[in-house]
């Protein structure tokens, strides 16, 4: 198996930037205790020049979210990390800028100051070309009731790369065998798109066996999914991701 890893540094410039000596407050609406998120606020923690006050999203109420951030000092920058917690700030009004690390489609759509959370559909078709330059037809696996339009997205971005795409929709758990069995009998590679129905730890092992049997390589959605089989997973590098995130909440708080 080989892993590819990308960087964010590949994306955004990091630009050195000095903290301001003067305390501010910070909130981080962190979606979950997941190890990227996790590793992410590390991070973020050591490049922000100022301390953070973070808040686990699966474990508050919208109104003891309000009552956060609006019990002492006001917020100078808000900080949504991870794809629920950016979903959650933007429906609602905020006090303060934010800032949306390892962002949700509704922020990147609007324009909001963010980094995305999944690699872009252009960085995965250079590598698919590198690793596999002769794959043609690309599987996609996906829940059609959470993860259609991102599926047609993708689909639209690796046509415009040009590789065509086999949709293969997965209702439930169970529907997981047929469909890939319809792609590795029309496509030459399963692209695991992030979607928490079918890519799970208790589908991986299936999944990679049927890769396996029918040659199909399949490209991970993270590197765990590597450490298992797949042929490679871009990921992002969440040091770097944090690094960016604190520069970009300097930027908020302090526009040039």
């Amino acid at each position: 198996a080989l892993r590819a890893r990308l960087f964010t540094t590949s994306v955004f410039a990091l630009l050195a930037a000095t903290a301001d000596s003067q305390a501010t407050r910070v909130i981080v609406l962190q979606a979950s205790d997941s190890p990227r998120l996790t590793r992410t606020v590390g991070a973020l923690q050591k490049h922000a020049g100022t301390p953070l006050e973070v808040v686990l999203l699966n474990r508050t109420t919208d109104a003891a979210w309000q009552s956060t951030i609006v019990t002492g000092e006001r917020p100078a920058v808000i900080v949504a990390l991870g794809p629920l917690a950016s979903d959650f700030i933007v429906r609602t009004p905020q006090p303060a800028p934010v800032v949306h690390c390892l962002a949700g489609a509704d922020a990147l759509r609007a324009g909001y100051p963010s980094l995305p959370s999944e690699v872009p559909v252009d960085a995965q078709a250079s590598w698919l070309r590198k690793l596999l330059p002769s794959a043609r037809t690309v599987g996609l696996a996906f829940d059609p009731a959470t993860n259609t339009r991102r599926a047609e997205a993708i689909a639209a971005a690796l046509a415009a790369a040009g590789y065509k795409t086999v949709m293969a929709p997965v209702a439930s758990p169970a529907a997981i065998p047929a469909a890939l069995e319809q792609i590795a009998s029309r496509a030459d590679v399963l692209l695991a798109l992030p979607d928490p129905m079918v890519y799970t730890g208790e589908s991986a092992r299936g999944i990679l066996l049927q890769s396996f049997r029918r040659r199909t390589p399949v490209v991970g959605p993270n590197d765990a999914w590597v450490r298992m089989g797949a042929l490679y997973a871009l990921d992002w590098d969440y040091e770097e991701v944090g690094a960016t995130c604190a520069r970009l909440t300097r930027d908020v708080h302090s526009p040039r």
